[in-house]
């Protein structure tokens, strides 16, 4: 199930992150060919992807146990 849960999260924050991305550039870049405009946005894309979205996403690990004391005891004097 976790696997479906990062695939569907993964898929909307693209979408919803290139969607931001482009309605901020289209003012700076209205005229420009399609190519030029994503050679723009992608830079932004990855960074936002890879450092916003995909931890996110990521599942969550659970907390490491605290390690065990050690079983052996220090003898008794003799």
């Amino acid at each position: 199930m976790s696997h479906l849960r990062f695939l569907a999260l993964m898929m909307v924050g693209a979408y919803l992150l290139i969607n931001a991305i482009l309605y901020v550039l289209a003012p700076l870049t209205e005229g420009w060919p399609i190519w030029l405009t994503t050679l723009v946005a992608v830079p932004f894309m990855v960074i936002g992807m890879v450092h916003v979205i995909a931890p996110f996403a990521a599942p969550k690990k659970p907390k490491a146990a605290p390690a065990p004391e050690h079983a052996s005891k220090p003898s008794s004097a003799r």
